[in-house]
């Protein structure tokens, strides 16, 4: 777990160890009263979950969820035709498990007193805010994770020898879904497929990709399609999915803030944590198509 600690640190400025520029303490200076934030990513995977469960959900530390085996010759519930007096054969269906077990995931920020007094930003307040998206983020990465890991399990995966995506690739992708029922529903692509995607005229027609707003992160659809730009997928991949089955997020504990002090340390910190866990629940509803 990391741990930062920031002071305003106490070098005599007029010493001999200041810069030799010394007449640069002399000329006023003007900070802001707030900080210019780096750019951060669009996150937006979360919101495709087929289910979350929430603490109340998860009376124990794991939570083990019941399927149905995927309907094939060997799993499906035999029906047969039956002579008059003939007994019935009996039959049934075959049934799975994913197990779910939240994690725990933190971080700490030190500040000193002294930080707090001579500053003019609340960095408590402001690290506080930071660790909703960082911790946003990890959530995002981990739900890429599992849909790769989707991919493999079920070996749905296109790859092409192209430099740019064809259309071929995205509708093989979809077709290894629809052989196995699923109703691919999202296209979550990396930014250089995204650029593919935007040279591709079938897309770009308005009449037929039916962009609404260009600033969000849903820039289109695609044979019914939403499709979804995401950084932190790899910028050569792409991943279809029917939500409604690809993954499943678990959260015991939603990301909690606390405060405390050290005062030995003069120091006030700030524990961000949070109990996630997210895994795959049908690998059949989910494909990735790779370029080069």
């Amino acid at each position: 777990m990391v741990t930062q600690i920031m002071n305003t640190g106490s070098a005599d400025f007029a010493s001999s160890t200041a810069n030799s520029g010394t007449t640069n303490y002399l000329i006023p200076r003007t900070l802001l009263p707030n900080v210019m934030n780096a750019i951060r990513k669009k996150l937006v995977l979360r919101g495709l979950a087929a289910k979350v469960f929430g603490p109340s959900s998860i009376p124990g530390r794991t939570l083990v969820i019941p399927l149905q085996e995927e309907i094939s010759t060997n799993t499906a519930m035999a029906v047969d035709m039956i002579g008059e007096g003939a007994e019935i054969e009996i039959t049934n269906t075959e049934f799975t498990t994913r197990t779910l077990t939240p994690v725990k995931y933190g971080a700490r920020v030190g500040v000193t007193k002294e930080m707090m007094e001579d500053g003019i930003v609340d960095l408590i307040s402001y690290h506080a805010e930071l660790a909703g998206y960082e911790f946003a983020d990890n959530e995002e990465s981990l739900i890429v994770s599992q849909l790769d890991a989707a991919a493999t399990a079920s070996s749905n995966t296109v790859a092409n020898s192209n430099a740019t995506l064809p259309i071929s690739d995205i509708t093989a992708s979809m077709q290894q879904l629809e052989e196995k029922n699923y109703t691919p529903t999202h296209m979550i692509i990396g930014a250089e497929v995204a650029n593919d995607l935007r040279n591709i005229d079938t897309f770009v027609e308005a009449d037929k990709s039916r962009v609404m707003d260009p600033t969000k992160r849903l820039i289109g659809t695609i044979f019914g399609m939403s499709v979804i730009v995401s950084n932190n997928i790899s910028a050569k991949l792409a991943y279809i999915i029917d939500a409604n089955h690809a993954f499943i997020i678990g959260e015991k504990r939603a990301l909690t803030v606390e405060r405390y002090a050290d005062y030995s340390r003069d120091t006030s910190y700030v524990v961000i944590t949070q109990r996630f866990a997210t895994i795959y629940l049908r690998a059949e509803a989910v494909s990735e198509i790779t370029t080069t």
